[in-house]
């Protein structure tokens, strides 16, 4: 359904779409995971992409253990405990779909995902957030290291969701997961549902990273479990007719490439180019190219690649192959 959905999106934006500004979703259905499963890191490939995003990860071999993104079909939405870390709380994404992202975020390293191709540096619409099982049966009622919630103790649980530009913060955009502190201890509640989070007060941004926090906190930091569950996050593409059009006039070749990949700029002037690898790591970047320029990629293995030109207006995106 989502497919489809996003299908009619890019018909209309075909259609209409002059000055708009297409959307992509990153659903995570791309990622063709079985159901009631889950993909961690475990091989050590860092990263996964969905969408116009690349959605890191860091995996521990040494306690099989792992940070950032992973994603999910996991379907209990029942069962308390650290067994259990990659079920939504509703057992299922946004929409009844099957799959969707898992984020655990600790101290030790950072939960982040990046821009890629035409939304890079765009404003982002936002993402469906729920509760993980884990740490809702935990906020639910308490386990072996977190307290149960209740609103007496005025708990709560809170993502923070920071932009950034060029390594420079935008804005920061709060959102709670579970919030007890009402006076009207009735409107309390933990999140086992999908709510829509708005990002679009970032700004234009290229990055995001994500932070935890909860009133249940402990001599070694905080206590409740430090996961969320994410689907369907939307980025502007930002691709108008006239962007189409300089698009057009951009040539790469030979496409396929062996060793050096001429740009053809077509009087096009870019503040950069820059290589992607599929997914969405930085490999390479030449600063004010010439409208006509030579990059050895004979270092690059083969497969396929993707040449951004940052330019005033817009980042164009061109795919090539490396043979």
């Amino acid at each position: 359904m989502k497919k489809n959905l996003l299908f009619v999106a890019l018909i209309v934006f075909a259609i209409f779409g002059t000055t708009a500004q297409a959307q992509t979703v990153a659903t995570f259905d791309n990622l063709a995971l079985p159901v009631d499963s889950f993909w961690n890191g475990s091989d050590l490939s860092g990263s996964f992409n969905s969408g116009n995003a690349v959605f890191y990860n860091s995996y521990n071999t040494q306690y099989g253990s792992w940070s950032g993104f992973a994603y999910s079909t996991k379907k209990d939405s029942v069962t308390p405990g650290y067994a259990n870390m990659y079920s939504s709380a509703n057992g299922k994404g946004y929409n009844n779909s099957d799959a969707y992202a898992v984020a655990y975020v600790n101290s030790y390293s950072v939960t982040a995902l990046a821009l890629t191709a035409s939304a890079k540096g765009k404003i982002v619409d936002g993402f469906y957030i729920n509760n993980n099982t884990y740490a809702y049966q935990s906020m639910l009622n308490g386990d072996a290291y977190a307290k149960k919630f209740t609103s007496h103790d005025s708990d709560w649980f809170m993502l923070r969701t920071y932009g950034y530009l060029n390594g420079s913060l935008t804005d920061s955009v709060d959102f709670y997961l579970a919030d007890f502190r009402f006076a009207d201890s009735s409107k309390a509640y933990i999140l086992k549902s999908w709510k829509w989070l708005d990002l679009t007060s970032l700004g234009n941004i290229d990055s995001i990273t994500f932070a935890l926090s909860s009133s249940d906190v402990g001599s070694w930091g905080m206590n409740t479990p430090a996961y969320f569950c994410m689907d369907n996050f939307t980025t502007k593409d930002g691709v108008g007719f006239e962007q189409i059009t300089v698009h057009n006039h951009i040539k790469l070749y030979p496409n396929p490439v062996i060793d050096q990949l001429n740009i053809d700029l077509d009087q096009l002037k870019a503040h950069s180019l820059q290589i992607y690898d599929a997914n969405g790591r930085l490999l390479s970047e030449r600063i004010n190219p010439s409208i006509h320029t030579k990059i050895d990629v004979s270092m690059l293995q083969n497969g396929i690649y993707f040449m951004q030109i940052v330019t005033d207006n817009a980042v164009i995106t061109k795919k090539f192959i490396k043979q």
